[in-house]
C-alpha cells in the first residue's frame, strides 16, 4: 500500500538545476502561491462532499458541509461550475458533479478488476450469515466501500457503494489503518485523537493498541461504539505480494449480532477473506484469526 502524498519520479527533471534569479519567487509571490493553494483546498473540499449518498446539494447544504461562508461557497461553487466540474439543475437549484470529471471517473475505474473478482465471494458470504456483505478498497489514502450485498432479512441497513469511510471506529477503516507502516500509524493515531474529542479512544496510545489487536487478530469488530445499532467485523484481502489492499466485512442491526454470532461471521468473513486473496495470488493466505 502506498504512502499517501509521496512524491512522484519526474523523469525529465534534470539531476541539478541552478535557478535564475528571477525565477526565484519573492515572498509577495509566496504569499500568492499559499492563496490559490487555499483556495484549491477548499474547491477540492466541496468536490469531496459529493458520493453516492449526496448526487445533488445546495448551496446552503455545501457551505454548511465544507464550513465556509455562504459567499465564499458561492465563489467556489461558481468557478467549478465555470469549469465543468459541477453542474447545476436550474429546476431546483442543486448543484451535481459534473462533466469534467468524467475522465477521473475512468482513473477511478482502477478498482472495478477488484470488485467483480470479489463479488462471488461477497454473495456467497452473504448468503452463508444471512447478513450484508460490503467491499472496501484504500483509494490513494482513503478507505471508500467500493461493493454492497444486501441482506434479505428485515431490518436490512441501507448502504451504498462509493461511500468514502472517514470513521476511524469503522471496522473497514481499522482494517485499513491497521495495515499501514509504523510512522504512518502514529500519524493517523494522533490526527485521530485531535478530532475525537472525549470519544471512547481518545489517547494516540490507546488507538495504536486497537490497531494492533486487529493486526493480533486478524479481523476489526465494530459494535455500536460510532453507529448505534449496528454491528460488524471485517478481515483484510491480500493481493499477489501479501499487501493488504481491501477489506470484507459483514454488517447487521445490533439486535441479531449477539457475541455468538459475532464469532461466527468473524470466521466466516475471515475465511472469505483468505479465498478472495488465494484468488488474487497471496501465498499462504489463509487468515487465522483470535476472536477476542
Amino acid at each position: 500500500m502506498s504512502a499517501p502524498g509521496a512524491p512522484l519520479p519526474n523523469a525529465e527533471a534534470p539531476d541539478s538545476v541552478v535557478p535564475d534569479a528571477a525565477a526565484i519567487p519573492s515572498a509577495e509571490a509566496g504569499g500568492e502561491t499559499r492563496a490559490k493553494a487555499s483556495v484549491l483546498a477548499r474547491g477540492l473540499r466541496i468536490l469531496s462532499l459529493f458520493d453516492a449518498e449526496h448526487r445533488q446539494m445546495s448551496l446552503d447544504m455545501i457551505a454548511r458541509s465544507a464550513g465556509l461562508p455562504r459567499m465564499t461557497a458561492y465563489r467556489l461553487v461558481r468557478t467549478l461550475r465555470d469549469e465543468g466540474f459541477l453542474g447545476v439543475d436550474r429546476a431546483s437549484g442543486r448543484y451535481s458533479l459534473g462533466p469534467a470529471l468524467l475522465a477521473m471517473t475512468y482513473v477511478a475505474q482502477d478498482c472495478e478488476p477488484l470488485r467483480t473478482a470479489a463479488r462471488p465471494y461477497l454473495a456467497s458470504l452473504s448468503n452463508d450469515t444471512g447478513e450484508t456483505v460490503t467491499l472496501a478498497a484504500d483509494l490513494h489514502g482513503a478507505t471508500v466501500r467500493i461493493d454492497v450485498v444486501r441482506s434479505r432479512r428485515p431490518g436490512t441497513l441501507d448502504l451504498v457503494a462509493g461511500r468514502r469511510i472517514d470513521d476511524p471506529g469503522n471496522a473497514h477503516r481499522k482494517i485499513q489503518d491497521a495495515y499501514r507502516p509504523p510512522s504512518q500509524r502514529r500519524r493517523l493515531a494522533t490526527a485521530i485523537t485531535e478530532r475525537a474529542g472525549g470519544e471512547p479512544l481518545s489517547e494516540p496510545r490507546e488507538v495504536l493498541a486497537e490497531l494492533r489487536r486487529v493486526r493480533r487478530d486478524g479481523v476489526a469488530c465494530d459494535f455500536e461504539k460510532r453507529t448505534p445499532g449496528t454491528g460488524a467485523v471485517a478481515a483484510p484481502v491480500r493481493d499477489q505480494a501479501g499487501d493488504v489492499i481491501a477489506s470484507i466485512a459483514v454488517v447487521a442491526p445490533a439486535g441479531r449480532f449477539d457475541r455468538g454470532t459475532r464469532e461466527r461471521c468473524a470466521v466466516a468473513v475471515a475465511r472469505t477473506a483468505g479465498a478472495l486473496s488465494a484468488f488474487l495470488g497471496c501465498p499462504g493466505s489463509g487468515n487465522s484469526i483470535t476472536f477476542r
